[in-house]
């Protein structure tokens, strides 16, 4: 069949309005049409209607589908929405491409289950049924008995390279190249791949491997750049090698792991993870998004993009997703995201989000209330203070920041050992008990309490001092700051400067004085600021009690409030002292950032 006839066959259904099941003869009218389908010798004998196997979810049809970035010859025809002079070798590499990734599943003693593909699986040309099966795309990854990830672009050599145990620089090649693939560049294949259950991978010369069980290759990824990491001060350092930027590295591909296990997940995370993929337009981009939060699925009443977008996001509270509230804003006049900024290379929006999974839920979460009218929410918090000092640490190196920022902790905790390592522990990766256990361990708790009683009385040393017997250097050794901790890949200096600096908004990240209400003693915090200084000062600081994510503190997740406009969060706000105090506040929703490809802000 010409190649023009033969698209027109598959990708158009001239009586959709009429197209009914072939087994039950059911009109299609009005719901999703799911084609599956074998490729078969002529003449053969296998039967001609699908497999229907009884589950505990009820009778269903056991099939493959495929996640796989499109072939550009045929999107290029597709988008066309009819017969091009690409049509004949868009044709052609549908066929092909198709039969190949078929036969590479199918294997001695195994027969290839029906397939779900799209290049032929979708009427692409029939815009209705289309339109019907979008929605359903997370249900049908979901479904799917194995989801057969195809990489294109990864060659057998590097998949060889990737799983050598020790350390080569083939290996971090490898790793390198593998995050490179077209794969992770999609919206689509990023929901597809976290909805779907069994996975297994396909690389370029169709090479199938049904026993490696490594989704995306992500578990052997990770494990070679940490081992990687492990030798090196700053992973910043590692990524210069490695000409980050250029190239993609594991962390600018996001969660997808932890996605993948969860399944669905908070708005902030997971609209961090996809806003930098690709997608057709950012109409299209809003199905994969409703896929895979944790709001019930619904169809859009708009045609608007932002108005969905917000949509999507006030569903997520409504169910007890607080992401929404405690997701970098659109930051107005200091606004950084965007060309240019550091980021924008990646897949994954970490300035936007990198705090991860919902751990535990908010203890006062059946408190909170939705005004759907004004689009208020009122929150039943615990009050932290006020912001009275909002101390800016100075730039440089990693060690240059610690002699500022603690200075800054001594001079609002004071002289105390204990409250300076409190004050340390709100300020910095790493609790304070842990800390103190290393100090007497060490046989220093005495000589750091001379040496902080020394600073304290001394108001014209501005930062802790970089040279001399008790510099910085040696309380970044003494505390354990600048080595390994057991189960660390980064040093607490190293990791303050790279995830968490990230996390708190750098270079908005300050240490807040803030003073509590009830005891009237201000505490050192770390804060992530949304607004520049003179908007942070005097905002009041809440606690949400009982709510953790995986880069937070347990109950030291924290909003700061000017009015009724959450200005900074803070993901270390522990209780500093022993008053404890309710309020219900309410806020209007943040002004959220929407990504340049998107953006109409």
């Amino acid at each position: 069949m010409e190649g023009k006839r033969l698209l027109e066959k598959l990708w158009r259904e001239p009586t959709e309005e009429n197209l009914e099941c072939l087994q039950c003869q059911k009109s299609f009218k009005g719901s999703p049409l799911i084609r599956t389908f074998r490729i078969q010798q002529a003449g053969s004998r296998r039967p001609g209607s699908s497999a229907v196997v009884s589950t505990s979810r009820g009778d269903i049809i056991l099939f493959s589908a495929v996640s796989h970035v499109w072939d550009p010859n045929i999107s290029k025809a597709q988008q066309q929405q009819k017969t091009v002079p690409e049509s004949p070798e868009a044709a052609r590499r549908v066929l092909d491409i198709s039969a190949r990734i078929y036969s590479g599943i199918e294997r001695p003693g195994y027969e290839a289950r029906e397939l779900w593909l799209d290049y032929i699986s979708v009427p692409q040309w029939s815009d209705a049924l289309r339109s019907n099966i979008l929605p359903i795309m997370d249900k049908l990854f979901s479904t799917a008995e194995t989801t057969v990830l195809y990489f294109d672009d990864v060659s057998p050599n590097v998949v060889n390279e990737l799983y050598k145990d020790k350390r080569t620089p083939e290996r971090l090649s490898s790793v390198i190249s593998v995050c490179n693939s077209k794969y992770f560049k999609r919206v689509w294949t990023a929901m597809e791949f976290i909805r779907s259950g069994r996975v297994r991978m396909m690389i370029s010369n169709y090479t199938y491997f049904p026993d490696l069980d490594d989704p995306a290759f992500l578990g052997q990824i990770f494990k070679a750049w940490k081992d990687e990491v492990r030798q090196h001060e700053k992973v910043h350092d590692l990524e210069g090698e490695v000409q980050m930027g250029k190239n993609q590295v594991p962390w600018s591909l996001g969660t997808l792991r932890q996605a993948k296990l969860l399944k669905r997940m908070n708005f902030a995370m997971e609209t961090a993870l996809l806003c930098k993929r690709g997608c057709r337009d950012r109409m299209d981009f809003l199905h994969p998004l409703r896929g895979i939060v944790r709001a019930k699925s619904f169809g859009p009443r708009s045609s608007d993009f932002k108005t969905e977008y917000y949509r999507i996001a006030w569903e997520c509270l409504n169910v007890g997703d607080y992401s929404p509230l405690l997701i970098t804003p659109f930051m107005g006049a200091i606004e950084r995201r965007g060309p240019g900024h550091w980021s924008e290379f990646g897949y994954s929006d970490v300035f936007t989000w990198q705090l991860g999974q919902e751990v535990s839920p908010p203890t006062m979460g059946k408190y909170t209330t939705l005004n759907d009218v004004e689009r208020r929410v009122t929150l039943h918090v615990e009050v932290i203070g006020t912001v009275s000092i909002v101390g800016r640490p100075e730039r440089g190196s990693m060690i240059q920041a610690f002699s500022s920022a603690a200075k800054i902790a001594l001079e609002i905790d004071g002289p105390d050992v204990r409250d300076f390592l409190a004050a340390l522990g709100r300020t910095h990766t790493g609790s304070a008990s842990t800390t103190m256990e290393i100090l007497e361990e060490k046989n220093q708790v005495n000589r750091l309490q001379a040496v902080l009683n020394r600073l304290y009385n001394s108001p014209d040393v501005p930062t802790w001092p970089l040279d001399g017997k008790d510099n910085i250097k040696w309380l970044a050794d003494v505390l354990s700051f600048s080595k390994l901790r057991p189960g660390d890949d980064q040093t607490v200096l190293g990791d303050n400067a790279a995830r968490y600096g990230t996390i708190h908004c750098r270079p908005y990240d300050y240490t807040a004085g803030i003073t509590c209400t009830g005891c009237d003693r201000m505490f050192a915090h770390k804060v992530g600021s949304f607004v520049l200084p003179t908007e942070l000062r005097n905002a009041r600081a809440y606690r949400i009690p009982g709510l953790k994510y995986l880069c937070s503190e347990k109950d030291g997740l924290a909003i700061l409030i000017q009015g009724d406009k959450i200005v900074g969060r803070m993901i270390w706000a522990t209780p500093a002292c022993s008053c404890r105090k309710t309020e219900a506040v309410t806020l209007r929703m943040p002004e959220l950032f929407l990504p340049s490809a998107f953006s109409i802000n």
